[in-house]
């Protein structure tokens, strides 16, 4: 651990030194997007600016199909107020294939990114803000107990089926209600603990009524809850794999022949969409995206253009501007970053890292291509969470449970050290808390404890009763040496060579780490049961997502990354049936967070939200390093209308409010 600590920092040592001579600049705070990024129609285009969309147009492949008559005009496929995106930096051209490279077709990767997400509504380009996509408009009535979705007219699926109000109350009645597609039911649709119910009110308006007031469910909407698979099917597709239109007999003989034991499975393979990787989506199956599957193998994918994608950009041409979109499989990531820096990827974001930084910018001509640096969302890059409810040993329990402990460990961590050695000082010291851009952000959230002071830390402890042993190390009430197992999985952000220095900080004040790496699915399996005692993650959530799942503050999730509190989560989420009761502390989070879901004044639910955040900065329930970290993110130099800064993350799904449907190349 110390040789690979001394080479990691010596490199990044050498490679900030080489920075000193760069150019970088990054201190955006939001996005450079046009405003508005997009008109609800073509007449609300001409209201605002004065300019008529005299007629619409289409790329040169599709109207190749129209002549042959493999297709209506384009004027019959897009429905009656087409979706207006003002283009980031101008009115794009058609043609292209953009290529990317994935490290497996099963999971988020370069091509949702260019591909985009298609919610009922969206989150807006400020990442705060909720506007309309697939819905035209939405209402709230009987004091926040039912809202109506009113569904933009004429939007047809990527085979030319109309999109109604049947496909979304397919998957309410059919695949939610369905007690073997959906075993358990959403916590997300039974505010107040009980199931919403869903109605077609018409072809184009849906209603959604709860048994209490629900001002979140719109914001769930606007993000992954809203989309294909999430909130609506193609029913006349769908149907196909499910026994309330299909003989029960005949879909479990042809799960049988693909290898599969239920009819569900059956379902589910045919049923995927194009978000969680493509490996779950079938050739031809109908999407509403910008582009659907064309063909695939086992390691490569091919994605064309969805000829009834419904968006059009201010000229009046048909979205989107790309042909296709060619994904290649490529299991190692240091093969991926050649893959970029030797100009045959046009996009590269998943796999790109900042510590490549100056490796990236060195090919940037020779790739032909440019270094973006967009800003993570992430509240802190690593968060180290105590395990609270560890039961395994009680004695280091408690000592986790003494605020003292978790002031003393943030207080003796170097935030301003890793700024520099691994982020080149482009990164904020910070606990984690929402980002500057939310609403609920408050400096104090971010600056408590954060100042290294290994001598408050050392008096913290002392007034613990931890004192030294004769091998430098403090000692617990019972005598043994205070020694803890920090389990982490690397992924994403620089947890390995923070912890490094971590641990080094920490053993400075006489507390002995023994850091164990451990895969994805171990770090699952253990946290899940409450075997850690000590963890670490990524504290995103922390723009649009806080409210919604504030599980860094609150104990209100049981997964993989959360492990500050397995066991009072497991009591929350079982009404009181499972896990441990919290202490009056806790229960005051989940209590202010679940005020937060009813109430309809968004000033209540801020003031709200910072109670619970207020708690963090004095309870330090989690403890963060530093964020707000710029990313890489790889562009061919002709590939156009790419945001220059932009946020990048869960909380805004990659691309999604940057209308990638938009982006082209220029000729």
């Amino acid at each position: 651990m110390k040789r690979s600590l001394l080479v990691g920092l010596t490199l990044m040592l050498v490679v900030t030194l080489m920075l000193g001579s760069m150019p970088i600049s990054f201190a955006q705070k939001i996005p450079t997007m046009p405003s508005p990024s997009q008109y609800n129609s073509p007449v609300e285009y001409q209201r605002a600016t004065g300019k008529k969309i005299a007629r619409f147009n289409e790329s040169p492949m599709l109207a190749e199909l129209v002549k042959t008559g493999k297709l209506p005009p384009v004027e019959k496929r897009l429905p009656s107020d087409p979706l207006v995106i003002v283009p980031v930096e101008e009115v794009g051209q058609y043609g292209g294939t953009a290529r990317v490279f994935s490290n497996s077709l099963t999971g988020y990767g370069e091509a949702e990114c260019l591909i985009g997400f298609e919610g009922l509504v969206k989150l807006g380009p400020d990442t705060t803000s909720v506007i309309p996509n697939i819905a035209k408009s939405w209402k709230y009535t009987d004091g926040g107990k039912t809202l109506t979705i009113y569904l933009r007219k004429g939007i047809k699926w990527s085979d030319g089926v109309p999109f109604t109000a049947d496909d979304i109350l397919f998957w309410w009645e059919d695949v939610v209600l369905n007690d073997e597609l959906t075993p358990v039911k959403p916590v997300t649709w039974s505010p107040g603990g009980k199931l919403m119910t869903v109605e077609k009110v018409d072809n184009y308006t849906i209603r959604m009524k709860f048994s209490v007031s629900h001002p979140f469910a719109i914001l769930y909407l606007a993000h992954g809850w809203g989309t294909q698979a999430s909130c609506y099917y193609p029913k006349h597709y769908s149907k196909k794999f499910h026994p309330k239109y299909t003989p029960i007999e005949e879909l479990n003989k042809r799960a049988k022949a693909e290898g599969f034991d239920n009819w569900w499975q059956l379902f589910g393979k045919y049923n995927g969409f194009f978000g969680g990787g493509g490996a779950n989506v079938e050739i031809g199956a109908p999407t509403l995206q910008a582009f659907m599957v064309a063909k695939k193998g086992i390691d490569y994918l091919m994605a064309e253009r969805n000829p009834y994608y419904w968006k059009i950009d201010i000229a009046g041409n048909q979205l989107p501007y790309i042909d296709r979109i060619q994904v290649g499989i490529v299991t190692d990531t240091e093969m991926m970053n050649m893959k970029a820096i030797t100009g045959e990827a046009d996009y590269a974001c998943m796999q790109t890292k900042l510590e490549n930084y100056t490796l990236y910018k060195e090919n940037e001509k020779k790739g032909n291509y440019r270094v973006l640096l967009w800003q993570r969302v992430q509240g802190a890059d690593v968060a180290y969470q105590c395990n609270l409810t560890y039961k395994d040993d009680t004695v280091l329990r408690d000592i986790f449970r003494d605020v003292r402990f978790r002031r003393a460990l943030s207080l003796a961590i170097n935030r301003d050290e890793i700024n520099q050695m691994l982020y080149y000082g482009m990164a904020t010291p910070r606990q984690a808390c929402p980002i500057p851009s939310s609403p609920y952000f408050e400096e104090q959230f971010a600056n408590a404890y954060i100042k290294y002071d290994p001598k408050e830390a050392n008096r913290l402890l002392d007034d613990m009763g931890l004192k030294r042993g004769p091998d430098g190390y403090r000692l617990r009430p019972d005598g043994k040496r205070l020694e803890i197992l920090l389990e982490f999985y690397q992924t994403e952000t620089p947890k390995r060579q923070t912890t490094e220095l971590v641990q080094r900080y920490w053993d400075a004040i006489g507390i002995k780490v023994a850091v164990k790496e451990v895969t994805g699915e171990l770090q699952s399996t253990r946290a899940m049961a409450n075997l850690m005692q000590m963890s670490l993650w990524h504290a995103d959530r922390c723009g649009f997502l806080f409210p919604l799942e504030p599980f860094w503050w609150v104990p209100m999730r049981h997964q993989w990354e959360v492990t500050w509190c397995p066991l009072w989560s497991q009591w929350y989420l079982s009404g009181g049936k499972a896990g441990e009761e919290p202490p009056k502390e806790a229960k005051n989070l989940i209590q202010l967070w679940e005020r937060m879901q009813r109430t309809l004044s968004e000033k209540e639910r801020i003031r709200l939200g910072k109670e619970i955040l207020k708690s963090n900065a004095e309870n330090l329930w989690t403890i963060g390093t530093v964020g707000l970290a710029p990313h890489p993110v790889i562009v061919r130099t002709n590939l156009r209308n790419v945001p220059e800064k932009a946020f990048f993350g869960w909380d805004t799904l990659w691309n999604y409010p940057y209308n990638p449907c938009q982006f082209f190349f220029k000729q």
